[in-house]
């Protein structure tokens, strides 16, 4: 059998397991087979429609941003990570508005940490420090968090009434 038509049934078992992008899928067959044997099969797969990086892109997104609850920052990374185009990542992440971000936070702050927001005095000032190097490490803008941080304020202050 030829190169190519092993590479061919290689990619096709790979799709079948999971997802995959074109860039990823062609690093993947490189260990196995040619460059120039990958970026065609490769080729041919998203000829086919059995590889859409678009498509894949939205699908990661949707993952890091509503499962996961990740920040735009750290879900982009993690789609870099999957070799995806930068166009193609920002193309999946501009969906998520900021208000979307700032009420995924708000509900995080709610879930998570409603017990330790707004204490008083230095201890309650080094525990807000603490949730917030928490969610920037989530991959959430200080500007994001900042704004949830507002909205959970107010309806505390609201629920008081």
């Amino acid at each position: 059998m030829e190169e190519l038509d092993i590479a061919k049934r290689r990619a096709m078992h790979l799709i079948g397991g999971r997802d995959y992008g074109r860039n990823e899928l062609i690093e993947k067959l490189k260990n196995n087979y040619s460059e120039k044997t990958a970026v065609t099969v490769a080729e041919m797969m998203c000829e086919y429609g059995y590889i859409d990086d678009d498509r894949y892109a939205e699908k990661l997104a949707r993952q890091y941003i509503t499962v996961k609850k990740y920040g735009k920052s750290r879900a982009a990374a993690m789609m870099r990570r999957k070799l995806l185009e930068t166009e193609t990542i920002e193309a999946a992440l501009e969906k998520y508005s900021k208000d979307d971000i700032t009420a995924e936070i708000a509900g995080i702050l709610r879930k998570k940490y409603s017990d330790r927001l707004f204490q008083s005095g230095i201890e309650g000032k080094k525990e807000m420090q603490k949730i917030i190097a928490a969610l920037a490490r989530r991959g959430y803008s200080y500007n994001d968090i900042k704004s949830a941080l507002y909205i959970v304020k107010d309806d505390m202050n609201e629920e008081d009434y």
